[in-house]
Formats: structure tokens, C-alpha cells, sequence
């Protein structure tokens, strides 16, 4: 081994992509080093909904109309808004996206993501183990309800999409859904029954779990800033940081919506836009739900936790620095108790963080061309606590020079070249 390195495998990004990466490794007999100025799961990662949604195939956008979709860029209280004077530079990702969501393409992405849904579930089972965290995941399925009779049937088209796809899928009544969920009123049409998903009880602190588990098997979890990278003339690859410079064999950039100022000083180019997402934390919410329920006009869900309630959603497109507007957070609360009429926001905390988002809302994931040693995971949207343990799986894979067992052209980050 050339001692001169000072880790073999270096991942920078410490969310829940980087960590599921990192115990891979550690279960696969290798030591790696973590660089992330914030710690494990602080940002993104600490605040998702814990919706393990393996049905979840098609983009966000596909469930709306084009005139839909204008309809909610100028409704304030929306689930989709641009902050004003974003809109010039969010431009092009916007036609991208656009382009991705015709029909030909969304079905080419839907099969892709199917195949790397597959097993969202059961790959997080040995790095549970590992991290002696089993019982963070719950697998008791999620509920979609529809309050309007349309979006009820866009969600049942959809359905019969995901179960061609092999997903289970089943519509319910509003009777049905009660019997699942009894807290519910009933000002809603009807729903779909997801059996395949399941729900995180803490995200935060399995974050951390992970890094544990690393970290007592000889890695290192290092708060550090990357700031660049750079081939190292003597082979690998030489990490700049904020407090110094790394040497590794290997770099994987899973750095979420900030991986493209890393890559694109190499010539990549890296489309990724700010879509920051909300939650409201209920901690009393007065009320407990079995699994998770997606609102699905509201586009959000909500999900009980080991701390109370997580209502999780929106998509507010703006600088990923720009202050948080909380007022989009308890939009959340006062759509909810048009379904959970006993729900209680006391002590409720609102909170932001900025995903990752790619034009298709399909992840980068892969080895860089034209860069040996340089690996890519990141841009998983709102999904990345669905996708983590299968994107470490594969990116496993792919260190030991194995071959993945799904295609993974579809998430070369060449797409956009």
C-alpha cells in the first residue's frame, strides 16, 4: 500500500448518501475518511419526511398539468414556489425539466428509478445491523389520500403504472383508509395504499448511528470544508479542505446540492438547482399515525416520530443561502388539520433544508469519465433517505470493481455533458 495516502477512500458529504456509503465500506473491510463542516445529518438529511417511498418512480411534476404547474407558481401558499428574482437563473433547469417530464422521457426515467427502487427497503437491512440501528426503519407501508376526485384518479393511473413496474399498489376507500389510519376525517375522495414503503423514526439520529458505526470501525468523521479537488500528480487525488489538504486514492463527492461547486472546475457540467423543502415538527401533536400519509393535493406528508410529528414538504426554488420562510412551513400545519382535525401545534419548530435537485429528478451516480478515482453520488432530490442504502450498494460496487446489478446509464452525470 503507498503510505504516502492519507485515507484510501475519502467521501465528502457526511447525509445520509455519504454515511449509508461509508458503513458499506466498513462492512466491505475498508477504512474511509468523511469530510462535512456540519457533522453527520445536519442538513438535508436531519429534516426529510422518513418516507421510504420505493413506488415513488415518476417526477413530482408528472402529477400536475403544465397549466397546473403555472397555477401554483403563482399561489403564494403553493406547494411549488420560485422566490422572486430566482426565476432568471433557475430558467434553464426549468426548460430541462420540462423537457424530461414529456412523455418518452418520463417513462424511460420512471424505468430507471423503478430498477433502482427495487430494493430500497432491504438494502438498509445490514447497514441497520451494522450500526446496531434496526430499529429506526419501520415497514408498515404509506398511504397516499386524495381530497379531490381528480387527484384521485391521476393517482390511480399512476398506480397501475407503479404496480407494471412491481410495485405494490392498491386503491382504497375512504372507509379503507380510515380502517388504516383512524385518526383521519373525512373530507377526502379516496387513496392508495403503498405497501412497499416504510417510514424512518429518526433521521437525525440514525445519521448519527451511521457515523458511529464508522467511526469504531476505524474511520473518520472530520469537520472539514471541501473546497477543491485536484489530481495529484503522484496519482490519487489531493482534497483541499478548509483546514488543510488530503490525499486519497479515491474521492466520492456526495456533497448534495453544493457537489457541483466541486465538480464543474473539472469541466463537468452539473445542472443541480436549490429546492429547499420544509418541515413542521409537532412534538404534542395530540394525534399518531401508523405509517406515513402523503397529502396528495398538498403535495406533503406526514409521519410520527420517536419526537412527534413531521409534517415534510414544499418546494420553494431560491438561493440555497437565502433565509428561511417559515410561513411556508405552518402552510403545512393548516393543511393537515383539514384531514387530522385533532392536531395540536404546540411547541411546533419549523425548520428548512436545501435539496438537491437534477432537471429529470433522477441522481447522479457513478465514476467520473475521463477521472479514475473519482466517484460521484448526489442531486437524489427528495429522495435520498429511499435511495441511500442501494446507491451505497452499488457505489460499493463500483470501488471493488464489481459489476452493479442495474444499469446505471440512465444516472451518469454525462447525461447533461
Amino acid at each position: 500500500m503507498d503510505t504516502s495516502f492519507d485515507t484510501q477512500t475519502l467521501i465528502i458529504g457526511a447525509g445520509i448518501i455519504g454515511l449509508t456509503i461509508a458503513v458499506d465500506q466498513h462492512l466491505r473491510g475498508q477504512t474511509v475518511v468523511l469530510l462535512d463542516p456540519d457533522g453527520p445529518s445536519s442538513r438535508a438529511s436531519y429534516g426529510n419526511a422518513g418516507y421510504l417511498s420505493p413506488a415513488s418512480i415518476f417526477p413530482p411534476a408528472s402529477y400536475v398539468s403544465a397549466t397546473g404547474l403555472l397555477r401554483m407558481l403563482v399561489q403564494p401558499s403553493g406547494p411549488l414556489v420560485i422566490r422572486p428574482g430566482h426565476l432568471p437563473s433557475l430558467l434553464p433547469w426549468l426548460l430541462r425539466m420540462l423537457r424530461a417530464n414529456q412523455p418518452h422521457q418520463r417513462q424511460a426515467g420512471a424505468k430507471a428509478v423503478a430498477a433502482l427502487h427495487r430494493n430500497v427497503v432491504a438494502d438498509y437491512a445490514p447497514l441497520l445491523r451494522a450500526a446496531e440501528a434496526e430499529e429506526f426503519i419501520d415497514a408498515q407501508g404509506a398511504l397516499a389520500i386524495c381530497a379531490s376526485p381528480a387527484m384521485l384518479e391521476t393517482y390511480r393511473k399512476k398506480a397501475g403504472e407503479q404496480q407494471a413496474h412491481g410495485f405494490a399498489c392498491e386503491t382504497v376507500s375512504p372507509d379503507r383508509a380510515r380502517e388504516l389510519e383512524p385518526v383521519l376525517g373525512d373530507t377526502f375522495a379516496g387513496g392508495i395504499y403503498f405497501a412497499d414503503a416504510a417510514r424512518c423514526v429518526d433521521p437525525g439520529e440514525l445519521g448519527v448511528r451511521l457515523a458511529a458505526c464508522v467511526t469504531k470501525g476505524g474511520g473518520q468523521l472530520v469537520r472539514h470544508a471541501a473546497t477543491r479537488l485536484r489530481p495529484a500528480p503522484e496519482g490519487g487525488w489531493l482534497v483541499d479542505s478548509t483546514e488543510r489538504t488530503w490525499r486519497a486514492r479515491r474521492v466520492i463527492v456526495a456533497a448534495g446540492r453544493w457537489s457541483d461547486r466541486l465538480l464543474t472546475p473539472l469541466g463537468y457540467r452539473v445542472p443541480l438547482a436549490s429546492e429547499r423543502g420544509y418541515h413542521l415538527m409537532l412534538p404534542t401533536p395530540g394525534v399518531s399515525l401508523n405509517r406515513p400519509i402523503i397529502f396528495a393535493d398538498g403535495f406533503f406528508t406526514a409521519t410520527t416520530m420517536r419526537r412527534g410529528m413531521r409534517l415534510a414538504g414544499t418546494a420553494e426554488f431560491a438561493d440555497a443561502d437565502a433565509p428561511m420562510d417559515a410561513k411556508r412551513a405552518w402552510i403545512l400545519y393548516e393543511q393537515a388539520r383539514q384531514h387530522l382535525p385533532e392536531l395540536d401545534a404546540s411547541g411546533a419548530v419549523p425548520w428548512m433544508g436545501v435539496r438537491p435537485a437534477l432537471p429529470d429528478a433522477r441522481p447522479a451516480l457513478g465514476q467520473a469519465r475521463g477521472h479514475e478515482g473519482l466517484y460521484y453520488c448526489f442531486g437524489n432530490h427528495y429522495q435520498g433517505m429511499t435511495q441511500a442504502a442501494t446507491c451505497a450498494r452499488l457505489m460499493g460496487k463500483l470501488l471493488a470493481g464489481e459489476t452493479p446489478d442495474i444499469d446505471l446509464a440512465p444516472f451518469d452525470l454525462n447525461r447533461f455533458q
